[in-house]
């Protein structure tokens, strides 16, 4: 999450949806006063606005998880309401078949499988474990049925959508661009969908990501 004063938006971090790329992109125009999660702290310049904010949100609730890198729209509402009146808002969401891969192979680079195992079969029992439910972002941006941010950008078309919201909050000339932060954790050849969800794409892994995203998928309209 990043609440930046200086230029009057908040931008809330989802689960495989470039939200680290965003950070990076944005981070350079951080100014003093400005919160930012602590993941943004792979810069060390950028460590004074992290801590800020740790500091801040632990002083307001002392339950919270301050250094919850995807902390929900929610936290604002609660806890920052009057400092980010009017404020622009944004997140993105992203198809949840192609999310679920994404996040397998983020799971796996954090805890490794059998490597015996074809990628498929660890797919399947990664999804099929609780672990997926992890991944969803629903309630991150949405309070009963409706949106919590002004915008939710699609991972689609991630790099026109960021750069139209850049250019309304007054940094026309910042793009994602190449910037893939964790991008090399996907091998370049686990992106067809086929391969995990069988060739009618209704195989036992793509009937269980349909049931644990069922509220992005009839939101948004996501088909495989």
């Amino acid at each position: 999450m990043i609440i930046s004063h200086s230029r009057k938006f908040v931008f809330v971090k989802t689960k495989k949806t470039a939200g680290t790329s965003i950070e990076c992109a944005l981070a350079p125009h951080l100014e003093p006063g400005d919160l930012a999660s602590p993941l943004v702290e792979h810069e060390p310049q950028y460590r004074r606005f992290s801590k800020e904010f740790v500091r801040i949100l632990r002083e307001k609730d002392s339950g919270i998880r301050a250094r919850n890198p995807h902390l929900p729209a929610s936290v604002v509402s609660r806890h920052f309401s009057k400092e980010t009146e009017g404020y622009y808002s944004f997140c993105v969401e992203r198809n949840p078949w192609d999310k679920a891969i994404s996040a397998f192979f983020f799971w796996i680079s954090k805890h490794p499988v059998d490597p015996s195992r074809p990628d498929e079969e660890n797919f399947l029992e990664f999804a099929q474990s609780e672990r997926l439910s992890f991944f969803s972002d629903f309630d991150a941006y949405m309070l009963s049925g409706k949106p919590q941010v002004d915008r939710i950008l699609s991972f689609e078309s991630l790099a026109e959508e960021f750069s139209e919201v850049a250019a309304s909050i007054g940094l026309p000339d910042i793009t994602i661009g190449r910037i893939r932060a964790k991008g090399e954790i996907r091998p370049k050849n686990a992106h067809s969908l086929e391969q995990f969800y069988g060739a009618d794409l209704d195989n036992l892994a793509a009937k269980r990501v349909r049931s644990v995203f069922a509220r992005e998928i009839e939101y948004f309209g996501y088909a495989l």
